[in-house]
């Protein structure tokens, strides 16, 4: 018998305050609340794809290792777009970088959690 998984079903992430990340990444990215334990995590997601927001200080971060950034997916036109909506709302970040066959823009959260979005040609 094999086994094969499906895809990422979401990404855990540590966070200062969960309702200001949440907010943010509704803000930035249009992530909306999927589930919410108690007391946490709070899961916010997009299509498939979901971040479970967890309370931990900037110690827990720098024990932690693994996990680099996560990198959403969009399309050439939604690309052009996150770009002009992370600017109006004071998000810097830094490209686009053209990868080849992909162009990518990089930034971080509040809690500097780093993130991407990208498309592929």
């Amino acid at each position: 018998m094999s086994f094969s998984v499906r895809q990422i079903d979401h990404v855990e992430i540590f966070v200062n305050d969960i309702a200001r990340a949440k907010e943010w990444y509704e803000r930035a990215l249009g992530l909306k609340e999927t589930a919410r334990w108690d007391p946490e995590p709070v899961m916010i997601g997009a299509g498939g794809t979901k971040l479970a927001l967890f309370r931990g200080d900037s110690k827990a971060k720098a024990e932690r290792a693994g996990w680099h950034r996560v990198a959403w997916l969009t399309d050439q036109k939604g690309f052009a777009t996150a770009q002009e909506h992370l600017r109006s709302l004071g998000i810097p970040f830094h490209g686009p970088i053209d990868h080849g066959m992909a162009q990518s823009i990089y930034f971080s959260d509040p809690d500097e959690n780093l993130l991407e979005i990208t498309f592929y040609f």
